[in-house]
């Protein structure tokens, strides 16, 4: 048992360095520099991004908290840790500008080893068509299409530790154009971390793959061939690859006293700035659980002149870069066994929306378990 312990410390360990030297060459190297600095914005697949469920805010020690059918989001080798041999969970979240996030999975437990599937949705309503030559709108409206499903296969490795991987499938679209991207989530649970109860670690990297290239007849254009004698006809556009927000998260909880806990994640990210997640929480059993959690950003983007890319000096300037969820999060559950006779539970999380403007997300979660 110890030998295996060790061996599964240690292939965290290389993961963990690897996955963040990784995601730090994707950010200085691949873009950063000719960026000025930063990539917000620039990637793929940004709806892998968006936190699935309420029970953990905004993320703060999900990473090595998260359990069942909840887990295939945060860090799947969690689903193995199930409270329950069949769980399933349904998630509405309100985003800004009017948009929708669904949430669906279901899990199931077999012995040590735990299987899940997992689909999320994010409605974006329909956006007006316009063109150079009818700027206001030809009267036309389409309704991009961006859909996620995952399969989760978690095990308990031993008393204390888990491992567990989700292989995600991403298609986003808007009229005639779609783009599809394979992506891999992978991650380690373990609960009384060197021997010390009530201390749980998680390590995990989500959404690692390669990029995604669109096509669809909306890439063909009108046009002549330079140099022949060709007539008019349709060519292809070449679109550009657009990599996907690969992210590294490592985490920690402890239980202060029965029913407090608080936990924390810093997350590394190849797109966006290193963030610090911090969460509490207070549990009634049987009952209740308060939450209340916050997001921080790590960094101030300072830009780099580069004649390639702009005429204007702006080596000296330093900016601040908002994320969506900065600020104080809230929420909590509440069991229904005692209520309705029913294993099921209802949460609710309050997330702020980091930008002027938009309102803040409210997302209802019902989980029920057999």
């Amino acid at each position: 048992m110890i030998m295996i312990n060790k061996r599964i410390i240690a292939i965290t360990a290389v993961l963990a360095f690897s996955l963040n030297a990784l995601t730090a060459q994707g950010r200085f190297e691949y873009g950063g520099d000719l960026a000025g600095g930063a990539r917000n914005g620039t990637s793929s697949a940004v709806s892998l991004l968006i936190p699935q469920g309420a029970a953990y805010l905004s993320g703060g020690g999900a990473v090595a908290t998260a359990t069942g059918v909840g887990a295939a989001y945060w860090n799947p080798a969690g689903m193995s840790r199930a409270a329950n041999n069949l769980e399933t969970t349904f998630s509405q979240r309100s985003h800004f500008a009017d948009m929708s996030v669904m949430f669906a999975g279901a899990a199931v437990k077999l012995g040590k080893n735990s299987f899940g599937i997992s689909v999320r949705s994010l409605d974006v309503g329909e956006i007006p068509v316009t063109t150079v030559f009818a700027p206001d709108g030809t009267g036309e409206k389409f309704s991009p299409s961006n859909f996620t499903a995952g399969l989760t296969v978690s095990r308990m490795m031993s008393a204390k530790t888990s491992m567990g991987v989700t292989i995600n499938s991403t298609t986003e679209g808007f009229r005639r154009v779609k783009g599809n991207a394979l992506t891999l989530d992978a991650g380690v649970q373990y609960s009384d971390f060197l021997n010390i109860t009530g201390l749980d670690v998680g390590v995990a990297v989500r959404n690692f793959g390669r990029p995604m290239r669109y096509e669809g007849s909306g890439l063909l254009t009108k046009a002549v061939e330079v140099g022949t004698d060709r007539l008019t006809q349709f060519m292809s556009i070449e679109p550009a690859e657009f990599d996907v927000p690969m992210l590294f998260e490592m985490g920690a909880a402890y239980d202060v006293m029965p029913g407090l806990q608080v936990a924390g994640t810093y997350e590394s990210n190849n797109f966006e700035q290193d963030k610090v997640k911090v969460m509490g929480s207070y549990s009634l059993p049987g009952l209740l659980t308060v939450r209340a959690g916050m997001l921080l950003e790590m960094e101030t983007v300072e830009r780099t002149d580069d004649s390639r890319t702009t005429t204007v000096d702006e080596s000296s300037d330093k900016v601040k870069f908002d994320n969506l969820y900065d600020g104080v999060s809230f929420g909590g559950t509440v069991y229904l066994q005692r209520y309705l006779g029913v294993n099921a539970s209802i949460d609710y999380a309050y997330i702020p929306t980091g930008y002027d403007g938009f309102d803040a997300s409210s997302v209802f979660t019902l989980n029920v378990g057999f």
